[in-house]
């Protein structure tokens, strides 16, 4: 007689199926040292032209004008508190990492930092199957990030869950592939000895299944999706596409199985051959800003983190609630839009995609494209 096999308690394996744990971070504050990491990673959104010329000198320098108790902190932790809610109601069980009280110094032999907060576990970790796997981070303030999910991360692990560490980078200048920013206008001194190692984060990768798509622009990125293709033989296959700097999660999301949302600026012949045949809704950006720079705070995420949505299954997804043109073609193709509030996404760097890391939904390995 066989005996009974306890459910995994860790198990996701795609951005659409019904969710049942999910972890949602926890802000402090927004110090940040504009060192190599962060203006190379960060690039593209700080050079926009959308921000005020008091936004991108805040980026030449370290600013913390965004401390615990001002406005901007207290209306994100007032969104949190109303996603949380939406969560629970809809049977999720929602967990929560440790929250810093003061702003630690981070440190190796080759640089120091201020230390990030834990507001968005989407990009430091990647969870496939009954795995978490700890990404390698680019940015020097969030290399010790995963310190505030030890916990949690333990907790799991106890009870049956693997749990993995991508190799690091030292995150050396000469570390660093300048060459995607380059080619879009950055124009920064470049080490004339370079030595490039692994770094990727979870968010420049979408689960479908036994298919993984992996945003790749930097040779740091290539070594990366290689360690995972590796790392998943037999398990999982990566497909490396070319789409963004960094994160897909603002370009292209996949809503149910033949449904992708996609900002109107990706060509589709991007992707491989059998996502061509999905059906797409195109994002369009607002003909408004979807939050004004001016607090001094640079807007780290860009403008189409208003489509950084929230699959809760293949019909409930949880959107920015000003998004308007986006919740009625949502509407339009089936699905049931939650509007919540999330006022600060550009600042923050992220959206509600952004904000969580699915834990247990119920998915399967066997699916793919």
């Amino acid at each position: 007689m066989t005996g009974h096999r306890p459910a995994p308690v860790v198990s996701s394996h795609d951005e659409w199926s019904r969710l049942h744990e999910v972890i949602v971070g926890t802000p402090y504050h927004l110090d940040y040292h504009a060192d190599t990491s962060f203006r190379l990673f960060f690039d593209q959104n700080l050079r926009s032209a959308d921000e005020s010329p008091a936004a991108r000198s805040a980026a030449g320098r370290l600013f913390r004008n965004a401390r615990p108790g001002n406005q901007l902190q207290d209306e994100c932790l007032e969104d949190l508190a109303g996603f949380v809610q939406v969560l629970e109601a809809h049977g999720a069980v929602v967990r929560r990492p440790a929250m810093l009280t003061t702003v630690p110094t981070v440190q190796t032999p080759y640089w120091s930092a201020p230390m990030g907060h834990a507001l968005m576990p989407r990009d430091l970790f990647l969870v496939i199957g009954d795995e978490i796997i700890e990404t390698s981070p680019a940015v020097r303030a969030r290399y010790f990030e995963g310190d505030l999910y030890k916990e949690l991360f333990t907790g799991y692990f106890n009870r049956g869950a693997r749990w993995t560490l991508a190799p690091r980078s030292r995150l050396l200048d000469r570390n660093f592939d300048f060459s995607y920013a380059i080619g879009h206008g950055f124009s920064g001194e470049v080490p004339a000895d370079p030595f490039y190692e692994l770094m990727f984060d979870g968010a420049q990768i979408l689960r479908f299944g036994r298919d993984l798509l992996f945003n790749a622009a930097t040779e740091n990125h290539r070594m990366g999706a290689r360690w995972l293709s590796r790392h998943l033989r037999g398990r999982n296959r990566v497909h490396t596409v070319e789409i963004a700097d960094n994160h897909i999660d603002a370009s292209v999301l996949p809503l149910r199985p033949g449904m992708l949302l996609m900002h109107e600026s990706v060509d589709l012949g991007s992707l491989p051959a059998p996502l061509t045949r999905w059906d797409v809704i195109r994002y369009q950006w607002l003909d408004k800003p979807i939050e004004v720079a001016g607090t001094g705070v640079p807007l780290l995420a860009s403008q189409s983190i208003g489509m950084n949505v929230l699959s809760l299954d293949e019909r409930h997804v949880v959107v920015q609630d000003i998004q308007v043109p986006l919740i009625r073609d949502l509407e339009k193709n089936g699905f049931t839009p939650i509007p919540l509030r999330w006022r600060h996404g550009r600042s923050l760097g992220g959206g509600f995609h952004c904000v969580t890391l699915d834990i247990r939904r119920d998915s399967s390995p066997d699916s793919g494209f």
